[in-house]
């Protein structure tokens, strides 16, 4: 990548951290879920080119710290804005969620107090302007995108060698984490490297969204089985404990992946 290109790209992801930070920020208030997602986005973009980086800055697992907290409440945003409440045991259901997600918006606004300081964004723009810079300058972009595509094709080939069911799930996880590495890196290098398509961001986009939307599925099940039924609804819990499963199952027997 010639010094041109680096130096725009640098401006870049210094501009993705502001932009994290803004979020994360606005994320505290609690009063629009979206605020979340789009913290997380940005972090996890962000994440994305110091993995690239072979040894990665003191700052990494903090920033690791920060996203696990925001998922933790972004999981329950969605699952509880997405609730179809309709009988006594749902009702009990939504309310310890509700109640789960007050204590992980507890935990990611302690967590933000604790990480986000001068220090660490000092660190962060250091990385970016320092190490990572002159990084860009030395490699091509092209490799990148074939270490990545590489990453999530091995990823797929796992997913079908699995037989256990949980293992699959596990594997589908895997997937859409390597699917959104592959599709930050072609919209950041879209200006910088000719093999960067607009074409392929869209279809990891798509395979994104099907491998999100089964993501929900098994989050929303994992906590159903975590859940304990009030007395007098266990039969009721365990159908549908079944429904999910087999919903599941459906789902994943239907993926084209």
């Amino acid at each position: 990548m010639n010094q041109r290109h680096a130096e725009k790209l640098k401006f870049e992801l210094l501009e993705t951290w502001n932009t994290f930070n803004h979020y994360v920020t606005e994320a505290l208030s609690f009063n629009n879920s979206e605020d979340i997602h789009r913290a997380r986005v940005h972090l996890r973009k962000l994440i994305t080119f110091m993995q690239i980086y072979e040894t990665k800055p003191a700052t990494f697992r903090q920033l690791k710290q920060l996203m696990e907290a925001l998922g933790h409440v972004r999981d329950l945003d969605v699952l509880i804005e997405q609730f179809d409440s309709q009988t006594e045991l749902d009702e009990a259901f939504l309310h310890a969620a509700e109640k789960q997600r007050a204590i992980e918006r507890t935990i990611l606004a302690a967590r933000v107090s604790e990480k986000m300081t001068p220090s660490l964004d000092q660190q962060v723009r250091r990385f970016i302007g320092g190490p990572l810079f002159r990084a860009f300058k030395k490699i091509s972009a092209s490799p990148m995108l074939e270490k990545a595509k590489s990453e999530r094709k091995r990823r797929v080939r796992i997913y079908h060698e699995q037989s256990d069911k949980n293992d699959q799930v596990e594997a589908l996880h895997k997937i859409r984490l390597a699917v959104k590495r592959e599709r930050y890196l072609h919209e950041y290098l879209l200006n910088y490297e000719s093999n960067a398509s607009m074409n392929t961001v869209r279809t990891l986009k798509k395979m994104q969204t099907k491998l999100g939307e089964m993501n929900d599925h098994d989050q929303l099940l994992k906590r159903w089985r975590a859940f304990t039924p009030p007395e007098g609804l266990q039969h009721a819990y365990d159908t549908k404990v079944e429904t999910l499963q087999r919903e599941l199952d459906s789902s994943m027997e239907h993926l084209s992946i």
